[in-house]
């Protein structure tokens, strides 16, 4: 009897494990199509501009130098103020300047004094040589004299002018009108004449800034030039100058390029140029740097993508099209930079659309679930800057 109910289980427990053996086979896991998202290629009007490193200098800038030596007696000014043309700065000790003006007033009387006694000799000897009184030779020594005497009258009258003139130099005026910086040397110093810093006097306004061009630059802007003519109206538009804080402002008066340098710099291979700016406020001011922005053209039906749509790779660029909900790898030449955008100059249409966001999601013929964006949040006219 057991051994009855002993086979009668073994014979179930066959039957339910040869029951789960009949299911159907597990249906494979599908994974959901990526989410990406897509904006459409801008296609507009774009101004071209370049950004520069440069730096801000005084349109004019004057070292204070004495042109006498001596004490210095007295300063004129507060450091920092405005001056103008001829306001009085220093003073040097004059007492010095005023006693070489008496003893070259006393030399030049002196000297007269003898001119006067060499003419009356010249004059008594004159009449007596007619009549043969006296010898030619003292006659002519007379005459010698009197002409060594006016020389010698020349030159005390040159010397008193000299000592008048470092007199006046006694008093240091500004050269220039602008802000003066500090003061080098305090009252009882002495002063080298021409040697001796005193002060430092700058125009403020306008200001020059400084930057230099890469040569390249120079021969495309000069390429662009010849074939200026042929452009319409969009195309023509005229050198923009705008300087840039350190700290991405924009300054509101605009520039004009006023120097360019005659040579290229062998060493550095860039083209000296100057920009002038109105500087009424003193916002600019000597030594603060920056970069300049110089809007040189506008490309016409530019077209435009996000940046972070561009991928590169070994030094070539691409981007991922979205076709009919799948990705599409397009190589493609990016020209230069307009705020987040990029403009592209060859490998893309107006019509078409770029991955933006979830490029590392995809690669060619992935099928994607997109989320489609018809413009991009830039400023229209915002300069394309050159990378």
């Amino acid at each position: 009897m057991k051994a009855y109910w002993r086979e009668m289980g073994t014979g179930l427990l066959a039957l339910l494990l040869g029951g789960w053996g009949c299911d159907r086979p597990a249906e494979p896991v599908v994974n959901p199509a990526p989410t990406v998202t897509a904006r459409q290629v801008i296609c507009r009007d774009t101004p071209v501009s370049i950004e520069i490193i440069a730096g801000v200098k005084a349109y004019r800038e004057v070292e204070i130098r004495s042109r006498v030596g001596g004490m210095l007696e007295n300063v004129a000014f507060k450091e920092g103020q405005r001056v103008k043309r001829g306001d009085l700065l220093f003073a040097i000790d004059h007492l010095p300047l005023d006693a070489a003006v008496a003893d070259a007033e006393a030399k030049l009387a002196e000297a007269e004094a003898n001119m006067m006694r060499a003419r009356q000799d010249v004059e008594r000897y004159r009449p007596l040589l007619v009549d043969n009184a006296i010898p030619r030779q003292t006659y002519d020594l007379a005459v010698a004299q009197e002409k060594q005497a006016v020389s010698v009258v020349a030159s005390k009258r040159a010397l008193l002018e000299r000592a008048r003139l470092d007199r006046s130099y006694a008093e240091i005026l500004s050269p220039i009108t602008g802000q003066i910086g500090l003061q080098n040397l305090e009252v009882g110093s002495v002063v080298s004449a021409g040697q001796t810093v005193l002060a430092t006097v700058s125009t403020l306004d306008p200001v020059y800034v400084y930057f230099s061009v890469a040569e390249t630059s120079v021969l495309k802007r000069m390429r662009q030039d010849l074939k200026r003519s042929a452009r319409d109206s969009v195309g023509s538009a005229a050198l923009k100058v705008e300087f840039l804080f350190s700290d991405g402002g924009v300054y509101e008066q605009p520039g004009t390029i006023d120097f360019a340098d005659r040579t290229i710099d062998e060493a550095t291979g860039t083209l000296l140029l100057r920009a002038q700016f109105a500087n009424p406020d003193d916002f600019l001011r000597p030594g603060m740097n920056g970069r300049v922005r110089i809007t040189y053209d506008v490309v016409k039906d530019a077209l435009l993508v996000p940046q972070r749509a561009v991928t590169e790779l070994l030094g070539k660029q691409f981007v991922y099209i979205l076709v009919k909900n799948t990705v599409e790898v397009r190589p493609v030449r990016m020209g230069n930079r307009s705020g987040e955008l990029w403009l592209v100059e060859e490998g893309v249409k107006a019509d078409e659309w770029v991955v933006v966001d979830g490029v590392q999601k995809v690669q060619a013929g992935t099928v994607v679930a997109p989320t489609l964006i018809k413009d991009v949040a830039t400023p229209t006219g915002k300069p394309a800057v050159q990378p």
